[in-house]
C-alpha cells in the first residue's frame, strides 16, 4: 500500500470535509437555514423515511440523548414531526415535515450550485470519477463500522 497516498487521503479529506461545511446552504454561518447536524437527519428522514431514535442511531452512530437534543430541535423549528410507528410498533418515529424538506431542498440547491461553480472547469469524466472514487470510499467506510448511510433513490 502506497503510505504517501495514504497520507495525502486522510489530510485532504480532513481540508475537504472543512471546504464543504463552509460552502453557501451548508451552515447558518454561511447563510445556509440549517446546521449540519439538522442537514444530516433532516437528510436521512428523506431518503429513508419516518425513522425511530434507535433506528437513527444505526445509521449515525450517534448516542440516543445527542440525537434526542437534535431531533427535539427539528420539531421546535417544524423541520420534522413525532408520528406513531406506521408498522404499528410502540416507538414513535420522526417524519420530514413539507416545510422541512423545502428546506433541506434550498440548502442541497445552494450547496450542489457552489460545488457545480467550483468544479465547472473539469471535464464530465472527471467530475464522474470523483463522484465515484468518493462514493466508493464512503461505501468501505461504512461497510467497516457496520453503519449504512441511505442514499437518495
Amino acid at each position: 500500500m502506497d503510505d504517501k497516498a495514504i497520507a495525502v487521503i486522510e489530510y485532504e479529506s480532513m481540508i475537504f470535509g472543512r471546504h464543504l461545511a463552509g460552502l453557501p446552504g451548508r451552515t447558518r454561518r454561511t447563510g445556509g437555514v440549517l446546521d449540519h447536524s439538522a442537514y444530516s437527519l433532516l437528510s436521512i428522514l428523506q431518503a429513508r423515511g419516518p425513522s425511530s431514535i434507535r433506528e437513527l442511531t444505526a445509521v449515525t452512530g450517534l448516542d440516543a440523548s445527542t440525537l434526542n437534543r437534535q431531533t427535539a430541535a427539528l420539531l421546535r423549528e417544524n423541520y420534522a414531526v413525532r408520528i406513531p410507528d406506521p408498522a404499528g410498533g410502540l416507538a414513535r418515529k420522526y417524519q420530514i415535515t413539507d416545510h422541512g424538506e423545502r428546506t433541506l431542498r434550498e440548502e442541497r440547491e445552494a450547496s450542489r450550485a457552489a460545488l457545480a461553480g467550483l468544479i465547472a472547469d473539469w471535464s464530465e469524466t472527471d467530475r464522474a470519477t470523483f463522484a465515484e472514487l468518493l462514493r466508493r470510499l464512503n461505501d468501505a467506510i461504512e461497510q467497516h463500522v457496520g453503519r449504512h448511510w441511505p442514499r437518495p433513490s
